[in-house]
């Protein structure tokens, strides 16, 4: 089970983790859209400012993920790219999805689930980044070596900054990562829109959680 897979390099665990944690997203959002927020009843202008926050954070999360996926739409494992957002960081997608993250939990309008979900993000990513820059060193050798000592893991440190005068992408495979990847904007909405239904009576409150 955890032979590398020979067309692709990748483990087991790396090609069944997406639809894994499709499950685990599933079950956990059902929990999170049945919680009230105790800000919401005792303080509506911090729920109210608790939402706006995590929208914007959402949206950054989102456009961040699209800006990446335009640099690497068709050149994924057959091409390393050092340009634009990863000449920043080695991991700019995990970067965003951890802002978005961020951003869906404070959409709850309450303070836990963030928390939450940024303790589960540093608990699970790294171990994934790990295994990434495994395969990335057996298959790209001493230029990935070159690029893990000339740009962080993680963190952005935006003057490494650099971008071409032009660059390609696979259309088709860009629209798709589009649709996937603003899932944090579409999850807010759905968050306030269970919300409503749970203030009509429609829906139960599983948790009051501040």
């Amino acid at each position: 089970m955890g032979n590398n897979s020979p067309a692709t390099g990748k483990t087991w665990w790396e090609r069944q983790r997406t639809g894994l944690s499709k499950v685990v997203a599933v079950l956990v959002f059902v929990v999170v859209a049945l919680t009230q927020s105790r800000w919401e009843q005792h303080h509506e202008d911090v729920a109210t400012f608790l939402y706006s926050a995590g929208l914007a954070l959402a949206a950054i999360g989102a456009a961040g993920r699209i800006w990446c996926s335009f640099f690497i739409s068709g050149r994924k494992d057959g091409q390393l790219v050092t340009e634009g957002p990863y000449s920043i960081s080695r991991n700019p997608l995990y970067v965003f999805s951890c802002i978005g993250l961020v951003g869906v939990g404070l959409t709850t309008e309450t303070l836990t689930y963030p928390v939450l979900f940024l303790l589960i993000f540093g608990l699970y990513y790294p171990g994934i980044m790990g295994r990434e820059e495994r395969r990335l060193e057996e298959l790209f050798g001493d230029a990935y070596r070159a690029y893990q000592q000339r740009v962080p893991r993680f963190w952005p440190q935006p003057r490494l900054y650099s971008e071409p005068a032009s660059w390609s992408s696979n259309p088709r495979l860009f629209r798709r990562h589009i649709l996937s990847d603003i899932w944090f904007v579409w999850i807010a909405a759905i968050i306030e829109l269970v919300e409503g239904f749970r203030n009509v009576g429609w829906l139960p409150h599983l948790l009051q959680l501040w």
